[in-house]
């Protein structure tokens, strides 16, 4: 880690007295409340009281007044991220435009199923096997990526969920249970940005179509597992944690080629992406291994924290926030206003010498038929119409780009740094 300590002292260096007088150090909730509410805007300071922080004054939108128990030398790498509380969730709009996640606490979520994960993906190989998908589908039932050493499962919401899983009722009960409320968090999160977002007349502006709120479309629950065990080559490359991009703008570019060895060992990990549904939340394991950019680049490490989940946003987010009568796909930049929320890039890569690490995502997406934008299309005859893009058609056509590429703005395909 020691890249990132490098570039954590760059970002909070801060000249100190020798013997600075002792503070009680601030919870976790304080701080990520401080990183939420703060930015580079030298404003009135305004005050803001919750439960869930003790009713501690916290500083809004200024840097000049911080908190008086909260400073930047406090903050760590997992405090990089803000830690929002369930009765704050008319924040999150504002949130994920600033950042490319956060930790959601006091939620109403029940323990997160990370034994069943372990439970169903270290199951004998004939069980594993019984698991797959009939049609090879790698979005419901069992799969695996050995060269990149890591395997999963996804629930299959249909038929009340007893598809493609183990015979368990405990193990069915749990990961049901689980992938319904987390839904229902998810969808709650998306009835906020109808609620938090206005038109340039005052309006509320449907920014989320609302059947994504009343259906749970094509969305799923992932078990996943990474293990140096799953590795398919024994002697693979190792790869490097990922590198910030130099470019402020995005992490355009051809990936690196060069790939270090160190004792012919290779780490579990899974390259920079993006999600192409709506918003995924997410809870895992030690060790953490878990890198997200934001939008101008710069990445952050997001440890698992203690009760709460992690909610990043995927592509979709982008088209339903864009601007007003602007069109992703067919305008691109010019489309991202400052409240429009680009999908999270993010990446795993293990420690070498960790121990396994188990997660559980669950991805809320729409009906594959639910048209989410438009393209223009050019006919023979040099006529422009312009057809609809269904979400199916999106997936579709993402799954085109070699190495799940990040596509962050329409058709822009972004490595997000390296290949990891």
């Amino acid at each position: 880690m020691a890249w990132l300590t490098a570039h954590l002292k760059t970002l909070f260096a801060s000249k100190r007295p020798k013997n600075p007088p002792k503070r009680k150090p601030p919870t976790r909730e304080e701080k990520g409340k401080f990183r939420a509410t703060d930015d580079d805007d030298n404003t009135t300071t305004t005050t803001t009281t919750s439960p869930s922080y003790n009713n501690q004054s916290s500083p809004k939108r200024s840097n000049s007044n911080r908190s008086s128990n909260t400073n930047s030398s406090d903050l760590t790498d997992s405090d990089l991220l803000p830690i929002l509380h369930y009765e704050e969730l008319h924040l999150v709009p504002q949130i994920l435009t600033e950042f490319p996640a956060f930790y959601l606490v006091g939620h109403p979520l029940p323990p997160p199923p990370l034994s069943q994960a372990k439970q169903i993906l270290t199951s004998t190989d004939s069980v594993k096997q019984s698991l797959i998908h009939p049609r090879k589908s790698t979005v419901r039932g069992y799969n695996h990526a050995k060269p990149s050493g890591r395997e999963w499962w996804d629930y299959s919401p249909e038929n009340g969920g007893t598809m493609l899983t183990l015979d368990d009722e405990e193990f069915r009960h749990s990961t049901r249970e689980y992938f319904e409320k987390s839904i229902q968090l998810l969808q709650k999160i998306c009835g906020e940005f109808n609620n938090n977002t206005f038109t340039e007349s005052g309006d509320k502006r449907v920014v989320v179509p609302e059947e994504v709120m009343s259906d749970i479309g094509f969305s799923t629950m992932r078990y996943l597992r990474y293990s140096p065990t799953i590795l398919e080559r024994p002697n693979a490359p190792k790869m490097e944690p990922p590198v910030a991009s130099s470019s402020s703008s995005s992490h355009s570019g051809s990936s690196s080629k060069s790939q270090q060895k160190e004792d012919g060992y290779s780490l579990p990990r899974m390259e920079a992406h993006t999600d192409h549904g709506i918003l995924t939340l997410m809870t895992a394991t030690e060790p953490s291994g878990l890198y997200v950019w934001d939008r101008n680049g710069k990445i952050f490490s997001a440890p698992p924290i203690e009760n709460t989940v992690m909610v990043i946003a995927g592509d979709l987010m982008t088209h339903f926030t864009a601007m007003e009568g602007k069109n992703v796909i067919n305008d691109g930049k010019e489309a991202i206003a400052e409240g429009t929320v680009l999908p999270t890039v993010h990446a795993v890569v293990l420690p070498k010498g960790g121990a396994e690490r188990y997660s559980v995502a669950v991805f809320l997406r729409p009906r594959r038929d639910m048209v989410v934008s438009k393209h223009r299309v050019t006919k023979e005859d040099g006529e422009v119409v312009e057809e609809n893009m269904t979400f199916g058609k999106w997936a579709e056509e993402k799954g085109r780009v070699r190495g799940r590429r990040c596509w962050m703005i329409g058709q822009e395909r972004l490595s997000g740094g390296q290949d990891i």
